[in-house]
């Protein structure tokens, strides 16, 4: 029995482990409050302080709701800090700071993490840049993201896992085209040979929109050193919005064109109906020795979506082929379905 109990005890606070890390995007501040059934009636709001912070706290039949003021934010960055320095992290903490500081910009906390970040990561119990990096991209406020590039700029981060955290955290921060403008100023800013410059590259491609999708374009015709790293981060465009500005490259540049052939590879890999359509346009023009290449294309791209198998069917018979191998080529790609 007491087995038993001890297997119920473990699965409880498993669980429950779960669900704590599984609120990180939600305000840490708010406790949830005791069940209905424990209460006969609504609790009015109280103040009181929050005895580890000393943070003005407003509790509600809801929860609790803390109300940080800049003061108060830099006593917990403090605290942190103080716990940094030896090595440990107090999560309830660092989740109220993040929350802190997407709430109101603290400037002398973010000193305080510049001056750290300007120190090399260099053993095993300073893991500064590692924990800084990722904590900045947790916040993802202007203001952090601007610190986290321009120490990326800077070329500081040398230590294997702070690089791994830096990557990890431009990765996040990319999720959204928030930050869209600070990419491309850090893109333009870094020198060609920044270990971070593909990331940024990538970062930009992920979220491009019509605007910066000239910005990477207009990076490629500079036929910089940073081109050809522009160049392989199209592999990310995903927005089919931009199938009209690739069918553009396409049909204004030079067919053989590393662009042209970049871009036709861009629409494969869209997997859409609408880059499909693209294709099936510009295979229609297409002479029998491109055969190897359209199939190439279109077999790419119909691994990535059943669209393509749709795109196909509707459109395929729309144009008038140059090839009737070609066109044979891509129907065999939807038989093959």
């Amino acid at each position: 029995m007491k087995k038993q109990l001890l297997i119920i005890m473990i699965v409880i606070t498993s669980v429950t482990t779960y669900v704590v890390s599984d609120t990180s995007d939600q305000d840490p501040n708010i406790v949830p409050a005791q069940s209905n059934k424990d209460k006969s009636v609504s609790e009015p709001v109280n103040s009181l302080v929050n005895t580890k912070t000393g943070m003005d706290v407003k509790s509600t039949s809801s929860g609790v709701i803390n109300t940080v003021s800049p003061e108060q934010t830099l006593v917990m960055w403090s605290e942190i800090k103080t716990l940094l320095s030896d090595g440990k992290v107090d999560v309830s903490l660092e989740k109220q700071l993040i929350y802190s500081l997407k709430q109101r910009s603290n400037s002398d906390v973010y000193l305080e993490v510049s001056q750290l970040l300007q120190q090399p990561d260099d053993n095993l119990t300073s893991r500064n840049q590692e924990y800084l990096l990722s904590l900045l991209a947790s916040v993802n406020s202007a203001e952090s993201v601007s610190l986290l590039l321009s120490n990326l700029e800077s070329e500081r981060i040398l230590d294997s896992n702070a690089i791994y955290s830096a990557k990890k955290s431009i990765q996040k921060i990319a999720r959204t085209d928030t930050h869209m403008n600070l990419f491309q100023s850090t893109f333009s800013n870094m020198n060609s040979d920044n270990i971070f410059l593909p990331d940024i590259a990538n970062a930009i491609a992920t979220n491009a929109s019509e605007s910066s999708f000239d910005f990477i374009i207009n990076q490629i015709d500079a036929a910089s050193n940073k081109s050809v790293i522009v160049m392989n981060s199209m592999q990310f465009i995903t927005q089919e919005k931009l199938v009209p500005k690739l069918q553009n490259i396409i049909n204004t540049r030079e067919p053989n064109s590393e662009i042209s052939q970049v871009s036709l590879t861009t629409l494969a890999n869209m997997g859409q109906y609408e880059a499909t359509a693209a294709l099936i346009q510009w295979s229609a023009t297409q002479p029998s020795s491109a055969d190897s290449l359209v199939g190439e294309l279109f077999y790419s791209a119909a691994s990535r979506s059943p669209s393509v198998y749709r795109a196909i069917e509707k459109e395929l018979n729309s144009y008038d082929f140059s090839s009737d191998k070609i066109k044979e080529t891509i129907q065999n790609v939807y038989s093959n379905r």
